[in-house]
Formats: C-alpha cells, sequence, structure tokens
C-alpha cells in the first residue's frame, strides 16, 4: 500500500510538469474548444485531449481517458470494441454532455469524436 504522505510523481519529477505545461500551449491552439477542468456537468462541451489511457470494459464498451494539461476526462462507447484511428497519444476532439462520476471524475458518453494531430506529432 501507498503512503499518502509520499509526494505525488507530479510534485516532484519536472518532467510531469513539462508535459502538463506542453498539453496546455497544445490546448490553447484549439480556441473553441474549452479546458476540461472547466467543463460544467450537465453541458455539451467541445473539448482536447490527447489519449492518455484506453479500457475496454466487459458487457460495456470501450473508454477512453484524454487529458489536456488541465484534468482528465472519459469518453465512453457503448458496444464499441475499437474505434479506427483511436490509440495512446492521440489527439481527440470531443464534443457532448459532460457527467460527472460518483468519484468526481469527468466522463462523456458516446461523443463526437475526431482524431487532431497530438502535441508531439511529427510533420
Amino acid at each position: 500500500m501507498s503512503d499518502p504522505t509520499a509526494p505525488s510523481p507530479r510534485d516532484v519529477d519536472p518532467a510531469y510538469r513539462d508535459r502538463e505545461a506542453d498539453l496546455r500551449r497544445w490546448r490553447a491552439e484549439y480556441a473553441d474548444t474549452i479546458a476540461i477542468d472547466d467543463v460544467r456537468p450537465r453541458h455539451r462541451a467541445h473539448v482536447v485531449g490527447v489519449v492518455q489511457k484506453l479500457r475496454l470494459v466487459p458487457d460495456r464498451g470501450l473508454d477512453v481517458t484524454v487529458e489536456d494539461g488541465t484534468g482528465r476526462l472519459t469518453a465512453s462507447w457503448s458496444g464499441r470494441t475499437r474505434l479506427p484511428g483511436i490509440e495512446l497519444g492521440a489527439g481527440l476532439l470531443l464534443t457532448g454532455t459532460v457527467a460527472e462520476d460518483r468519484d468526481g471524475s469527468r466522463r462523456m458518453r458516446n461523443p463526437e469524436y475526431a482524431l487532431v494531430a497530438g502535441p508531439y506529432a511529427s510533420g
């Protein structure tokens, strides 16, 4: 079990802070989006983030967690096992109604999505 008083890697490792700053700068390029930290439950939002986690939930569907340097949001697609082009590190625009889970995390169910170049895309 981890020590709750131990500092988080985000507090100690400057690479985490640098990455979050990179993500915030990248998100700012999408002026028509809102920061994930600013989305409100039960309101439609248009956000952009980098895919941080993919999870297949048996008998439910696909969960994709994105982050933008201000927070994280999970997009859930019912009945889907994959979505073409969505992979770790990919940039993703999401539009949908935001819900707040019991643990306080943010979620969109079956949002519209579009792939975009991520902050570390070459080319």
